[in-house]
């Protein structure tokens, strides 16, 4: 069952799905009514999950389940990733790269691979003030919150550790 993602508790499960590009404003307009049909019927164990979706920054797709009601099972999960392999496909992005790191440069979103964002740091391009996105957050009050945090107190930080930082 689909519900505002305001409405839902702050301890519901988030997935983040990012996108190795922003979507087109055609991809944004047919992503919308796909993620709200899949969140209608999403289901744990033939009961119905209350779920939501957002998408970020135009390049990012949040899916999200408020345990309260019914938990997420194993088998609800695989069917979100195997729906998330279908608009990777039809939209011939990808969201499955998790060595794609993602930061906000003049008010945008770029994304470097892991050894180009480790150049971008030395080179001060990343500095500790750079807002990176953490996609690590597995809760919605963590989305609300710590999605977004300057690179000095991010987990990014201890990965790559300039010596400036």
């Amino acid at each position: 069952m689909y519900a505002p993602f305001e409405s839902l508790a702050p301890e519901s499960k988030v997935w983040i799905y990012q996108s190795n590009r922003p979507f087109t404003e055609g991809e944004t307009n047919s992503l919308h009514p796909a993620l709200r049909t899949f969140v209608e019927s999403w289901t744990a164990h033939k009961q119905e999950l209350k779920g939501s979706y957002l998408l970020l920054r135009n390049q990012f797709i949040v899916l999200a389940v408020d345990e309260t009601n019914m938990p997420a099972s194993g088998c609800s999960i695989d069917k979100s990733v195997h729906f998330m392999q279908v608009i990777e496909s039809e939209l011939g992005v990808s969201l499955f790269d998790r060595m794609l790191f993602a930061f906000e440069e003049n008010g945008q979103i770029s994304t470097l691979n892991k050894a180009a964002f480790g150049e971008a740091v030395q080179q001060g391009r990343i500095a500790a003030d750079t807002l990176v996105v953490n996609n690590m957050v597995f809760t919605k009050d963590a989305l609300e919150n710590k999605w977004l945090l300057p690179f000095a107190q991010s987990w990014h930080a201890q990965m790559f550790a300039p010596a400036t930082v």
